[in-house]
């Protein structure tokens, strides 16, 4: 396996020898982020959470709506400890749930993604890419190595330290980059709500805890310096309080329990917090998360059920239920969830799958199909419309979405063949086709 490296590392110089005499178009940063992107989809985990999943999405579009954007801006959750954002060509960026777990406002969140839409919308990437041409080679022969790895787990050891020696090496941001990167940002954040201190309080609490001393990789690709929090605080000189979206801390929960962390509480804190104080939401959610992981049915439920949040605990419960096999228990309770609450569209995809297991599919199937236009913010909804729709006989429509479905993880040529499956049982003429066709034909152009 080892001999194939210089061959595939020549095939890549190769690909991108165009782009590297004669710098990046617009078009070029679209279809090599495009094409990162992929190889990352297909050599890590890609976290599969519907809260983290509908957050992020919320927290993008709410920054999109003012910032003028050059792309239309993707933003991908790997599964990983690694305390880490970055920002690659194109649009793409992308945030480690290790990170995510860091965060203890919803602000701090807000203001690590708005510094690296900042990146992308002045264009850093790209301009250091065009200076540094290798550093192409770099980055991509890292993300080969990772997909050809023997295990999952040396995937995204290979993914995760190899993009980021890349960068901390070579694309390790300017000081200069950094400043307009927080100035740009931390504005972007103020305009969307979230205020403008966010990136600013999540270095100082790294600094606080001490935890810039072990190099989060955070810091290894954003140069850490003090004076970047006194020019964001000379900026935003009057601070005010920011509250978080009820389901923040919930979110933040999600985080911590998703994967074995470096720093995350045990199975047995989350418990003993929960039973010191069973009024304590948050402790309570933990508290179910755990419960559910070990089996213990009736103490999740208990615990879930304890939750008394009028906001969110239709919602908590109602998943719960799902989680433990009381469906006609979860419609009647998710039912109840407000159509103008931020809880909306992720009880849909729990209810979804209780009339689903209750039998009920064309109920199911208007379910998944209001949520299909969230499917590349989370792709299972997609797949489970295909999944469903082909069961019930639809068979061309079971197609196209699994072919969408495969496209937004990254999986090309299954992408390919179940759009071109669509397409011959839609019948060429049909106007399903015709839009398939297109489709088929941008992702060629890939």
């Amino acid at each position: 396996m080892k001999k194939s490296y210089p061959l595939i590392v020549t095939i890549i110089l190769f690909l991108l020898t165009p782009c590297l005499l004669f710098g990046l178009t617009i078009e070029d940063e679209k279809k090599y982020g495009a094409q990162i992107y992929n190889e990352i989809a297909r050599s890590t985990n890609i976290n599969n959470d519907p809260y983290i999943s509908f957050h992020i999405r919320k927290i993008k579009e709410k920054l999109e709506s003012v910032a003028n954007m050059p792309f239309d801006v993707v933003i991908t959750v790997i599964e990983s400890s690694t305390m880490d954002a970055f920002a690659t060509i194109g649009g793409y960026v992308y945030i480690t749930t290790g990170l995510i777990a860091q965060c203890e406002k919803e602000e701090e969140l807000a203001g690590v993604i708005a510094h690296e839409f900042a990146h992308i919308y002045r264009r850093h990437i790209a301009k250091r890419y065009e200076k540094e041409k290798y550093i192409n080679i770099g980055m991509l022969s890292s993300l080969v190595l990772a997909m050809l790895a023997p295990d999952q787990k040396a995937k995204e050891a290979i993914l995760t330290t190899g993009i980021a020696s890349a960068q901390s090496l070579s694309l390790k941001y300017s000081r200069e980059d950094e400043d307009e990167a927080d100035r740009f940002g931390s504005k972007f954040a103020e305009s969307a709500g979230y205020g403008g201190f966010g990136i600013a309080e999540f270095l100082k609490r790294l600094r606080l805890s001490g935890a810039d001393k072990i190099l989060p990789q955070y810091l290894l690709t954003h140069p850490y310096h003090d004076e970047r929090i006194k020019k964001l605080e000379s900026i935003w000189k009057e601070r005010k309080p920011i509250p978080d979206s009820p389901l923040f801390p919930f979110i933040l929960v999600r985080a911590k329990t998703s994967n074995i962390m470096h720093g995350t509480p045990s199975d047995e804190i989350w418990i003993n917090r929960y039973k010191k104080n069973i009024s304590d939401p948050v402790a309570a959610y933990g508290a179910y998360l755990v419960y559910l992981r070990k089996g213990n049915i009736n103490e999740a439920l208990e615990a879930a059920g304890s939750i008394r949040l009028p906001e969110v605990k239709d919602l908590l419960y109602g998943e719960a239920l799902t989680s433990t096999g009381k469906f006609k228990d979860a419609i009647e309770t998710l039912k109840n969830v407000k159509h103008d609450s931020d809880c909306y569209y992720i009880s849909k995809i729990f209810l979804a799958k209780s009339y689903e297991a209750q039998g009920e599919w064309k109920k199911a199937l208007d379910e998944w199909s209001e949520l299909t236009k969230f499917g590349n913010s989370y792709p299972e909804i997609l797949y489970r419309f295909a999944m469903l729709s082909g069961r019930m006989g639809m068979e061309a429509r079971g197609f196209e979405y699994l072919g969408r479905y495969y496209l937004a993880i990254g999986r090309i040529d299954q992408a390919k063949t179940n759009l071109e499956k669509a397409i011959s049982r839609y019948g060429i003429n049909s106007n399903e086709a015709k839009e398939l066709l297109l489709l088929l034909d941008a992702i060629k152009k890939k």
